[in-house]
């Protein structure tokens, strides 16, 4: 069984208590003395890890038989980029249910995480998941001339209706962009546009799903 380890916590003296999302959903490891300096277990139980172990079918199970997949090193030596990650983490800890299609979830999650924009990418998987979670933006143009984008309605405002925007067209163009590309064909978004898709995108899920993704704050 493989998962992606996405969140930790020290467990009695020396233990850790690892959560870990796979594509049969989450699952929480025990990985024993896992503290210690000297343990060969320390390196697999870190956050953001991408792990292999034996699966004993059941939601809490003891870590054997374990090997790192990806450490994502580039990640975590960067304090922006394990930000923008965490963005994906925090999504997938606060938000995945039990009867989501959990292996699409993770093929998403391992694409976000793979990409070579993770700032971009994070923010796509946030919009990408939203069909899953029950509240997907509507980006699909009618004909009628576009205003831009709205939270409250959850997609595109025309000029003919009520909804404020909270997104011109030109920064719904790259909203669009992000909801339909693939991972690893995203391109660079300027900082500017970015830290204001980020806010829509916190303000959405806020709006929507009543949960504040504090890492895009």
């Amino acid at each position: 069984m493989e998962g992606l380890v996405y969140k930790v916590q020290p467990y009695l003296e020396s233990a850790r208590l690892l959560y870990v999302y796979t594509p049969v959903g989450k699952k929480t490891l025990l990985a024993q003395g896992s503290q210690k300096v000297n343990s060969a277990q320390r390196i697999l139980a870190q956050y953001l890890t991408h792990i292999e172990f034996k699966d004993q079918n059941k939601s809490f199970l003891t870590l054997t038989e374990a090997k790192i997949k990806h450490d994502f090193a580039t990640l975590k030596t960067d304090y922006a980029k394990t930000k923008s990650a965490a963005v994906i983490l925090e999504i997938v800890d606060q938000l995945m249910i039990d009867n989501v299609n959990h292996e699409k979830i993770f093929q998403e999650m391992m694409g976000a995480l793979t990409s070579e924009r993770i700032h971009e990418s994070s923010l796509s998987f946030g919009i990408k998941v939203l069909k899953t979670l029950g509240y997907p933006l509507d980006l699909s143009p009618d004909g009628r001339v576009i205003q831009g984008i709205s939270i409250t309605k959850g997609g595109i405002t025309y000029e003919d209706e009520p909804y404020l925007s909270d997104l011109d067209i030109k920064d719904g163009i790259e909203l669009l962009k992000l909801s339909v590309m693939p991972y690893q064909e995203l391109m660079p978004i300027p900082l500017e546009i970015l830290n204001r898709l980020k806010t829509f995108i916190l303000k959405y899920y806020q709006y929507h799903l009543q949960t504040t993704l504090k890492n895009l704050q």
